[in-house]
């Protein structure tokens, strides 16, 4: 079994404020931190950290030699990790207030994804292998029927949430993680009540194993037979990027790793507590020694 996660990669510039910005705002930083990060560089650093082999797909452009490095240093696979010379590595301004985060992000090189590289990497995965994606690159429609008619099974993050996954073929996805916001949304309904949301997602999304992740108030997973319900870590939050990312590449490592569901939950709930407790995206990640 191999996993491919086939994601974004995004410099990260993170900056500690005393409040969020407001429209026509001028406001001074306290500090300022660069780092590596996106949503799909993130599951890959903790499928890596949690002992896993994972292979890395995606796109970097002119400047982004420094993460291919940086992935290699971590003991990832780069075979499948295209450098472009005509597009820019991707970016995200973060704005970090008393452990919370908003996120503004440009796409760059992970908007640049072709049906020809998605078809060219696929080549060398097969039935029983994971597909791991998130929102941040283009042509994931495609990409997602290309690994169901190879039988690649897919794990996707529907984060960050836009109105075009509606328009996904949803009914491939093997395991659909989101938080409370992406839940509401992909649901149809504004209240969010986690119980009352699975549900409404389950009656959706029949086939589909459903993991909802919801901060301070812990994770849920429902399928055809179970509803699981583990509570979140009692940490003090400094920085809460990549927390949901650690999670999801510590839950499907531990069911990679032959765990139980619910064990796999618990997994990435410490992991995931861990990782508030840290600046930065991937460099908060913690490796699996760190939870024993």
């Amino acid at each position: 079994m191999k996993i491919l996660s086939f994601g974004s990669l995004n410099y990260d510039y993170t900056y500690e404020v005393e409040h969020f910005l407001a429209p026509k705002e001028t406001l001074a930083a306290k500090s300022m931190q660069r780092g590596f990060g996106g949503k799909g560089a993130n599951q890959s650093i903790a499928f890596a950290r949690a002992g896993l082999s994972v292979y890395h797909a995606g796109r970097v452009g002119a400047d982004g030699q420094p993460f291919v490095d940086y992935l290699k240093q971590n003991g990832i696979h780069t075979d499948y990790l295209i450098k472009d010379d005509a597009a820019a590595t991707g970016h995200a301004i973060i704005e970090v207030c008393r452990g919370e985060n908003c996120i503004l992000i440009y796409g760059g090189a992970n908007q640049e994804i072709t049906t020809e590289q998605i078809d060219h990497t696929l080549k060398a995965f097969s039935p029983g292998d994971w597909l791991v994606l998130q929102n941040e690159i283009s042509n994931l429609p495609y990409l997602m029927q290309a690994a169901q008619k190879k039988g690649i099974s897919i794990f996707f993050n529907a984060a960050p949430y836009d109105v075009g996954i509606l328009t996904y073929p949803m009914e491939l996805v093997d395991v659909l993680c989101v938080n409370e916001v992406e839940a509401c949304a992909l649901a149809g309904t504004e209240t969010f009540e986690a119980d009352a949301v699975l549900t409404l997602l389950h009656e959706k999304y029949p086939q589909t194993r459903l993991l909802l992740t919801a901060g301070s108030a812990g994770s849920y997973y429902l399928d055809a037979e179970r509803r699981l319900f583990v509570p979140c870590e009692k940490v003090r939050a400094v920085d809460t990027t990549a927390a949901g990312d650690t999670y999801s590449g510590y839950f499907l490592a531990g069911l990679c790793s032959g765990s139980s569901v619910e064990d796999a939950m618990r997994l990435a709930t410490k992991a995931a507590g861990i990782a508030v407790q840290r600046k930065g995206a991937a460099a908060s990640i913690p490796e699996i020694k760190e939870l024993k």
